[in-house]
């Protein structure tokens, strides 16, 4: 990735996070904020929080596979996803009742926290692999749902309803999603696609 590249998908970045607190606020969901505190609040979410964890995937992602093989990385990434669903549907109702600020557990049942996070994620990887190939499915729905649920701990951490906390995860996972597309062109001949999947998976 040049400077150029970088400078693009962060603005780009930045401008998906302004607008999505916009959107939201004028919509009125999931949480009642004034429209510039709106903007605000999604502009710096997707960098402070949004690039920062991109950078740190992308960190991991080199870091690993110097003394990891793809496909080995690729598994071990759905292996995680896995883990991260069991983990959260069991320790959930304990993560919340140590928050500082004294959020509860949500209304109905809690796990459509965890449910609707990880078909989203699904949907976005799908596409993913189709833009690119088949093995950018699980690095994608790794960042998506992982790395997106570990950015939302934040708001988790400081936000004292779930309204704040959901109007959070939206403007994430919007930046998320840009993000993990944004490296992804369809590859037009098979040696293009392999040298494609080390990119961007």
């Amino acid at each position: 990735m040049n400077q150029t590249l970088f400078w693009r998908i962060a603005g780009r970045t930045i401008l998906i996070g302004v607008f999505a607190g916009l959107a939201l606020t004028v919509v009125g969901w999931p949480a009642r904020l004034i429209w510039y505190r709106g903007m605000m609040v999604g502009g710096s979410v997707s960098v402070e929080i949004g690039l920062m964890g991109f950078w740190a995937f992308l960190t991991l992602n080199f870091l690993v596979r110097t003394f990891l093989p793809l496909r080995v990385w690729i598994w071990f990434q759905g292996v995680l996803v896995v883990l991260t669903v069991l983990d959260i549907s069991y320790y959930f109702p304990a993560l919340i009742q140590d928050l500082p600020t004294g959020l509860s557990l949500p209304p109905g049942n809690y796990l459509w926290v965890i449910l609707i996070p990880l078909v989203l994620a699904s949907v976005v990887a799908v596409y993913k692999a189709r833009r690119t190939t088949r093995q950018a499915f699980i690095p994608a729905l790794f960042f998506m749902y992982v790395f997106t649920g570990l950015e939302w701990i934040l708001a988790l951490l400081n936000a004292k309803q779930w309204g704040v906390a959901g109007f959070v995860w939206i403007v994430l996972f919007l930046c998320n999603a840009y993000l993990v597309m944004a490296l992804g062109q369809k590859a037009t001949s098979p040696s293009a696609r392999m040298d494609e999947s080390r990119l961007t998976s």
